[in-house]
């Protein structure tokens, strides 16, 4: 009787978990010989540094957090020569669920610093 008690409660567990919908991204930054810093997705952190050419881990994020579909622009702290600007995307990158987005930063990005 106890097994099928574990069994009944795996199962809900598993039915509960496969609810939850979820999708990755990923950027990358190709902007020629800046460091960005501090890069979100809306209100999602992606990477605390990215170095020119490199590219962030994959966050996964669950509709528990996000409606799917979701649209974000990117923000993120630019470094170079010792200089510090805040920048956030013109363009909004969609996410749907089960959609792994990598956003590639290059030097033709349109960006805006919402400060000025």
């Amino acid at each position: 009787m106890k097994s099928i008690k574990f069994i009944l409660i795996i199962c809900i567990a598993f039915i509960l978990q496969s609810c939850y919908k979820s999708a990755e991204i990923q950027v990358r930054n190709n902007i020629s010989k800046v460091k960005i810093t501090e890069v979100k997705w809306g209100d999602h952190y992606i990477a605390s540094q990215l170095l020119p050419g490199q590219t962030s881990s994959k966050i996964t994020i669950t509709n528990r957090e996000e409606k799917f579909s979701a649209i974000h622009n990117i923000s993120f702290i630019m470094t170079a020569n010792d200089k510090y600007v805040y920048l956030e995307t013109v363009s909004k990158y969609m996410l749907d669920e089960d959609q792994e987005l990598l956003i590639i930063l290059d030097d033709t990005t349109k960006v805006i610093n919402p400060n000025q």
